[in-house]
């Protein structure tokens, strides 16, 4: 190595140049300032390397993006190290340089001959937030897109330019493809390229004037060596982030039909707590947009706002913790609403539960046309969704509907034998029919009617607890399909429950197209209860002799079950009534 080393020298003098520059003087006298700035240098090193090796593995297209990062996060070897060196050095640039400034504010790194340092020292943190902002959108999971949503209706709301801004960033009225090409330009060309730019001229700047007023020339090795060390620190910390959080977040697939709790990026939260306090088109630019420009423009002025003859405590120190102090409190605020948010964080839970269940999905290969359609083509995502959109106004199963505001029955159970056995002796519990338009309608099989005086004759439907167990467990069984659970309940019990059903219920019911000896149009089919078809006959309309008959649609009957034959596919009808069933009988679709 010796010798080939000086066959280099002898041809390119590299030892002579880097011995000249590791002995060159430096102005020396601001170790934090320094220290600061080699974690900057050192983050955007591993970025650097980190977004080369991953640039290897993605592809830039709604189809492919997301895949490509589920294939870095969840297949590649020791891929998820590589993006979560990456998604956590960037976390970190933005705290560093932040601190970087502030740091310099306190110090008065701005003043004469600094002032241009100072200016490319405020230009690293808004490269910083570009490329926070540019490379959130690359993985093309909801929070990056809804993120960016959220951003560019904040950009949108600069006049004059505000809504061309939008449409260059965003490649037209929607987020999308061009859009992402776009982000994906500027976050691995562009701002890197201008990022270097500015590092190297602000070094070239402080090798010059120094850090701070009043340093002295001091040799570079040391320093170097010191950049060195704590650089090496950096870098282990960002190791010991990755191995924390096990690489870096990864949400389901971008949807924008999705009912998504869309936030911005954390470092962006400020802002959007800063909007809610400012109503109108008008008054929210002037506090997304106005405000932080005055922040921007101070920070910019510091050379000439800090003068001789000015209290720098008035000057630089309070607003400096104004500023500080301001930013934590919008942010905490912001957090702490949807801390305290029952909606926000119901459909955070149902954003997480989307997205494990997208990586799951995804492990058994994505298709051609995209995660998305992997997601949305998933039976079991799919029927949640669509009950959560048509049915959980009124039924409540599970997490989904609000037990306060429902106007039909529980689903949890249904169909079961349990359900049955509790719905037959109670009819109108709140659970069952006692919140819609059939309260009142059904008698309980063992309880007086409550019209019904105490002296006034009366037979119960059913006489003993045993009949009441046999009836449950026949009509349960009407709904049993191939591959559910075997019943433990005996033939002879089954039979004894449907002679009672045949016999006793057909007054009103239908069983097997028989039955409604009075006429009343109102109850429904017996036969096949709970099962897939009869499950998809009531979701398309219930009006049919199916399930409920023509009178499930009458007028009179207020908060009926509409019919969903005309707003869903026959595809979605099979698939709500299927995850419908599946659920209420506590099971999942395959």
């Amino acid at each position: 190595m010796s010798k080939l080393g000086a066959w280099i020298d002898e041809r390119t003098e590299w030892r002579t140049r880097a011995r000249a520059w590791i002995d060159q003087p430096v102005i020396g006298g601001a170790p934090w300032a320094s220290a600061i700035c080699a974690s900057v240098v050192a983050c955007f090193g591993v970025l650097a390397l980190t977004g080369v090796l991953l640039m290897i593995a993605y592809a830039p297209s709604p189809q492919t993006a997301w895949a490509s990062v589920f294939y870095v996060e969840h297949v590649l070897s020791r891929g998820w190290i590589i993006r979560g060196l990456h998604f956590w050095a960037a976390q970190s640039l933005l705290v560093l340089a932040a601190l970087h400034i502030a740091h310099g504010a306190l110090a008065a790194s701005y003043r004469k001959p600094r002032e241009i340092a100072w200016w490319l020292t405020l230009a690293v943190l808004g490269l910083v937030v570009a490329e926070g902002i540019t490379g959130g959108l690359l993985p093309w999971d909801q929070r990056g897109w809804w993120a960016r949503v959220v951003e560019g209706n904040i950009v949108g709301l600069a006049p004059v330019i505000g809504g061309w801004l939008q449409a260059m960033l965003e490649g037209g009225p929607e987020l999308g493809a061009l859009g992402l090409t776009r982000m994906y330009a500027l976050h691995v060309v562009v701002l890197p390229l201008i990022f270097v730019v500015v590092l190297l001229a602000r070094r070239s700047i402080t090798q010059r004037h120094g850090w701070v007023q009043g340093g002295t020339e001091v040799p570079h090795g040391p320093a170097l060596a010191r950049s060195t060390i704590v650089a090496v620190v950096v870098v282990f910390a960002l190791f010991a982030l990755t191995g924390w959080a096990h690489g870096a977040p990864l949400e389901g697939p971008a949807d924008p039909l999705s009912d998504y709790p869309a936030r911005p990026e954390w470092f962006l939260m400020p802002l959007y707590q800063l909007r809610k306090l400012f109503h109108g088109p008008s008054a929210e630019f002037m506090g997304t947009s106005l405000v932080p420009a005055i922040a921007a423009a101070y920070f910019a002025l510091l050379p000439w706002v800090d003068r001789k003859g000015r209290p720098r405590s008035v000057v630089v120190y309070l607003p400096l913790v104004a500023v500080a102090a301001g930013t934590a409190a919008l942010a905490g605020a912001a957090w702490n609403k949807d801390a305290h948010d029952k909606l926000y964080a119901r459909a955070r839970a149902d954003a997480d539960r989307v997205g494990a269940a997208a990586v799951q999905l995804a492990m058994q290969g994505v298709p051609p046309a995209g995660a998305l359609e992997m997601v949305r083509n998933d039976p079991e995502l799919r029927g949640r969704s669509l009950f959560a959109a048509h049915c959980a106004s009124c039924h409540v199963l599970g997490d989904l509907g609000d037990p306060k505001k429902a106007t039909a029955s529980k689903l949890d159970k249904w169909g079961t034998t349990e359900w049955i056995l509790a719905m037959i002796h109670d009819p109108d519990a709140p659970e069952f029919f006692g919140l819609g338009p059939y309260k009142g309608k059904m008698p309980s099989v063992d309880q007086r009617p409550k019209d019904k005086g105490a002296d006034e004759p009366w037979t119960p439907m059913i006489k003993s607890d045993a009949e009441k167990a046999a009836v449950a467990a026949f009509l349960a069984s009407q709904g049993d399909e191939p591959g559910d659970p075997p019943r433990a309940t005996d033939a002879a019990t089954l039979a004894q429950g449907e002679k009672i059903v045949s016999d006793r219920c057909t007054t009103c019911h239908l069983y097997k197209g028989d039955g409604d000896l009075e006429g009343s149009g109102i109850a429904p089919e017996l036969a096949h209860y709970g099962s897939i078809a009869w499950t998809r006959s009531q979701v398309a309309s219930p009006a049919t002799d199916q399930t409920y008959r023509d009178q499930a649609l009458d007028p009179a009957m207020k908060k009926h079950m509409p019919r969903f034959d005309k707003d869903l596919s026959p595809g979605d009808v099979d698939v709500v009534a299927r995850w419908t069933r599946a659920h209420g009988r506590g099971q999942t679709l395959p």
